[in-house]
């Protein structure tokens, strides 16, 4: 068993169709988020609702995790990837589907620097 966490120095977000195949499951994912950390990266496919989803996977020949969620949850992540800072990816190599990113605890009340709609 082994936990890895890590700091996620950039990502990459697609949308479409990307027809792949895993453990012998054929997906159409609709979107890919992809963390890459200095030596890991972690891949959340959204697939649509009811679409047959295999099961997360650990390789760590590549050191990588591949995770199957709703493409309805997409929009979470994106959202976190784009306005918190850091933000760290965590796997668990015997329970790859449980693999989250997250951020480091936050004041209460703490507003984005730069902008938004509410500015002081």
């Amino acid at each position: 068993m082994a936990k890895h966490n890590f700091l996620v120095e950039r990502y990459q977000i697609t949308l479409g169709d990307h027809p792949k195949t895993f453990g012998g499951v054929e997906v159409r994912p609709r979107g890919v988020v992809a963390c890459f950390g200095e030596f890991l990266r972690l891949i959340y496919y959204f697939l649509p609702e009811g679409a047959e989803a295999p099961a997360a996977m650990w390789s760590e020949d590549a050191r990588l995790c591949v995770v199957f969620l709703p493409f309805g949850s997409m929009a979470g992540f994106v959202d976190i990837l784009r306005n918190e800072k850091p933000i760290y990816g965590n796997i668990d190599t015997d329970t790859p589907g449980d693999a989250f990113i997250s951020t480091l605890h936050e004041p209460v009340g703490e507003e984005e620097k730069g902008g938004g709609f509410f500015r002081r």
